[in-house]
């Protein structure tokens, strides 16, 4: 009876494990075997689902046809992500790559700019450093990630493949999309609420000294190999400006003098923050579509003067 089971268990595992392994090698949401872009049907699933993966798959294809040639990647959260690479590659006349996904703490774009400098020639990485995420001990992710990435047989093994597997299909077969779900924000304005979560998420938590150490030997390990690293302050709401400086006073203060130890592009500085009014802007920190053009022209503009101080990005 128990070796009847286990012959029967043993059967089942190897069956649905099989299965699992042919829908995930068949779907392919997450491109391994062919790029999938991240705004369509069979690609927005496994982009929500895991942006980090996604983002260094499509990377690892998109340099396929550039062997040996040195690029430059932006890196960072949404607020860099707003950056269009093509754009930047355009205004510049060097190819640009943007690594940047919603939600990427400063932990994680640490080990994001060291494992694209180990793999990849590179010649200027642009590094999204907003306020908000200088907090310590916020998840990584990225050598989980790295892992997935390295291991594509595994990760076909995994719930996450099948699960974005099964939303492919679901699109693709039935017509029902897969969206992120919309923050519900009550009675209050949108600014008004993410800067209250936002008051939340940074009030109490430590400052992030062994991350920002970290953040420094990985700046020298760059200039050491002859990669230029230009930190990035995003522009923001100018509500949200002005929430960082009043309510978080102190640790503003910090982050400026951080900035200032670096090679960086401040679209917040205070001489300059006509150049970002609220109508620009979606969120508290998102601008809208319309003018996400304009952050990609002052980046190439800004970029194009010497880095020898800090930089300030105006129009």
């Amino acid at each position: 009876m128990e070796r009847r089971f286990l012959a029967f268990f043993v059967l089942t595992a190897t069956l649905l494990t099989g299965l699992t392994f042919g829908v995930n090698c068949y779907v392919d949401p997450f491109g391994r075997w062919a790029a999938v872009d991240e705004s369509t049907v069979a690609g927005r699933p496994a982009y929500t689902l895991n942006r980090r993966l996604f983002k260094l798959i499509a990377f690892d294809h998109w340099m396929t046809g550039r062997a040996g040639e040195e690029v430059s990647v932006l890196i960072g959260d949404s607020t860099t992500n707003q950056i269009d690479a093509d754009d930047l590659t355009r205004l510049t006349g060097r190819p640009w790559y943007n690594l940047a996904y919603g939600g990427a703490g400063l932990a994680e774009t640490i080990d994001l700019v060291e494992h694209v400098m180990e793999r990849h020639p590179l010649a200027q990485i642009v590094w999204g450093v907003p306020f908000a995420r200088l907090v310590a001990g916020a998840e990584n992710e990225i050598p989980h990630t790295i892992d997935m990435v390295d291991a594509p047989l595994r990760h076909m093994l995994t719930f996450e493949s099948l699960h974005a597997s099964y939303l492919v299909l679901r699109a693709t077969w039935l017509g029902i999309g897969f969206e992120d779900p919309r923050m519900d924000t009550g009675d209050q304005d949108i600014v008004t609420y993410q800067l209250s979560r936002a008051r939340s998420e940074i009030a109490g938590r430590p400052w992030p000294d062994q991350e920002l150490a970290k953040l420094a030997a990985t700046v020298e390990k760059a200039q050491d190999r002859g990669v230029s690293i230009v930190l990035l302050s995003p522009p923001v709401h100018p509500r949200t400006a002005e929430f960082y400086r009043t309510s978080f006073a102190e640790r503003h203060a910090r982050y400026l003098a951080l900035l200032d130890r670096h090679c960086v592009i401040n679209f917040n500085e205070a001489d300059h923050r006509a150049d970002w009014p609220a109508q620009m802007f979606v969120d508290a920190s998102h601008l809208t579509t319309e003018h996400k053009p304009l952050l990609t022209e002052d980046l190439a503009q800004a970029l194009g003067v010497a880095c020898a101080k800090p930089l300030i990005a105006a129009r």
